[in-house]
């Protein structure tokens, strides 16, 4: 069997496991089958993210100067490439994933992984470099570098913090700054979308995606969702933008983040999440936290288990005039 047939096989044994695990955990979900929806998604977005993992990658820099076929092509100036194969200043047609299957990145600059297979070159883990925002973006991120890195890890945000601005990347490949969230009352937690423990990163957006749903049903508009991955050489906005979708998420008022490698590990030591990659995944801690309009965290839950009705009566106090 090559090297797909054993990822697929694999993926669909930790597929069925996490839906045993799933159905062991208590949430309630409206919509029949819904976990076996998710599942099946979800093994779409693990085979979109490793593949560059099973075929040798080429690192490429270039500018998207076009996109046809309802955009699951991009025509792709080359600016520097790790292979002869694809030539600086030379213009190649890409296939791209569902999840980049946008115009987020028409006249934009990108850093991807190309790979060669079934006779046509396609593109993996795109990440913009440009845009509206990018400078505020470095900038800030570079600040916040500074700030954090003399803090010790047992320092982290803690309840009645402020919280020091940093900036992101979203699913739709927008820049975005935390200030954007000044206003709002914000629910912040930290995934990663390979994660296989059912109890861990797929209970936790299921409860942030139940969330935002009461949210809505309730009116409350002010109240946003922002998810950040820990996993930047992976969680590309095209494979979180996948992830979102395969919990029905809506990104109006639900933001997933992703950033350089470095400032990712910046945020951890921030928030104060623990990280360890071992065996292929990465073995970490969770927080959830609720974060009122001005900035400053209100409330703070440490571990996997929380629940939906706590946070969102401690969400609708801090709304009410």
């Amino acid at each position: 069997m090559n090297k797909f047939g054993n990822l697929i096989l694999s993926t669909g044994k930790q597929i069925r496991a996490m839906l045993c695990a799933l159905s062991k955990t208590g949430l309630h979900i409206d919509e029949d089958f819904r976990f076996a929806r998710i599942a099946f998604r979800c093994l779409a977005c693990l085979l979109c993210g490793l593949s560059a993992q099973a075929l040798n990658a080429v690192s490429i820099t270039g500018k998207v100067v076009s996109t046809e076929a309802e955009h699951s092509r991009y025509q792709v100036q080359i600016i520097e490439s790790s292979s002869a194969s694809l030539l600086p200043e030379q213009s190649y047609v890409f296939f791209v994933g569902k999840g980049d299957q946008s115009d987020f990145y028409l006249n934009r600059t990108i850093e991807a992984e190309a790979v060669f297979y079934g006779n046509q070159w396609h593109l993996e883990r795109i990440f913009p470099l440009d845009g509206i925002g990018s400078k505020a973006y470095y900038d800030l991120n570079e600040k916040f570098h500074r700030t954090v890195r003399s803090i010790s890890r047992r320092n982290f945000v803690e309840e009645s913090d402020y919280i020091v601005s940093f900036a992101g990347i979203n699913q739709s490949a927008q820049f975005f700054q935390f200030k954007d969230f000044l206003g709002k009352v914000l629910v912040v937690n930290f995934i990663f979308t390979r994660c296989k423990a059912a109890e861990m990163c797929p209970a936790a957006t299921l409860r942030m995606a139940r969330m935002q749903d009461l949210a809505r049903e309730r009116g409350l508009e002010n109240l946003h969702f922002l998810s950040i991955s820990f996993d930047p050489e992976n969680d590309s906005p095209g494979i979180l933008r996948q992830y979102a979708e395969s919990y029905d998420i809506e990104p109006d008022t639900f933001t997933f983040m992703t950033s350089k490698e470095q400032w990712v590990e910046d945020l951890m030591r921030y928030f104060g999440i623990i990280t360890i990659e071992e065996d292929g995944t990465i073995n970490h801690t969770m927080a959830t936290l609720l974060i009122n309009a001005q900035g400053r965290v209100h409330y703070r839950k440490e571990g996997s288990t929380w629940a939906v009705s706590d946070f969102l009566s401690r969400a609708e106090a801090l709304l009410s005039p």
